[in-house]
């Protein structure tokens, strides 16, 4: 009778998984492998039980940001990459992060400052220099627009995410025939985009 408990004990826990550790190191793990499964809520709680001091660091703020935009939560993660900021104000990551949130949230002038904000520590940032574009572009200054998407096309001339913004800014400034050329650079390596599709269509081509 012992036996047979003991057994039941060793089956059960065997079906109820690994038991993961509440140290930080694990915990970290845990959200990580959660994340990479979809199972997006786990992984942001698993960050949520990491003990103080380190839950106050700049780590766990930081993912914490992003697990929170990757969920929808965007008022939560700009305050949380706010934090992330104020904890190291030199680096660039929760500074090009929080622009995520914010274009989702449609800020587009709170993502131009924050832009400018990495362009002043890292002045050739691609991603910054892409997402400042764009929110240009949703302010109607296609002349500024136009050249930061100019200036990232020099850079990465086969990037199909720059080749459109290019051409959708090019299209709203009254370059037609330029903004066609660019569509459909996009669209010989990348026929079923539905920005050039769609940009090629709005401009007559």
């Amino acid at each position: 009778m012992k036996k047979r408990s003991i057994l039941s004990l060793w089956l059960l826990l065997s079906l109820a998984g690994p038991a993961w550790s509440e140290e930080p190191p694990e915990l970290f793990q845990h959200s990580y492998d959660s994340e990479a499964t979809g199972k997006l809520a786990d992984a942001l709680s698993a960050m949520d039980r990491i003990p103080s001091p380190q839950k106050e660091g700049y780590t766990v703020k930081l993912r914490r940001a992003w697990l929170l935009y990757r969920l929808g939560r965007n008022d939560e993660a700009v305050e949380a990459y706010t934090k992330a900021i104020a904890v190291c104000p030199k680096a660039v990551e929760p500074r090009v992060g929080i622009l995520l949130p914010e274009l989702a949230l449609r800020r587009w002038t709170d993502a131009e400052t924050h832009a400018k904000g990495v362009l002043k520590l890292d002045p050739a940032n691609y991603l910054a220099t892409l997402r400042m574009a764009f929110s240009l572009f949703n302010l109607h200054r296609y002349d500024e627009s136009v050249a930061l998407y100019a200036r990232l096309h020099q850079l990465y001339p086969s990037d199909v995410e720059v080749l459109a913004g290019l051409g959708w800014a090019l299209f709203k400034q009254g370059q037609a025939a330029e903004a066609q050329k660019h569509f459909r650079e996009v669209l010989d390596i990348a026929p079923q985009n539905t920005l050039a599709r769609d940009g090629l269509k709005a401009s007559g081509g």
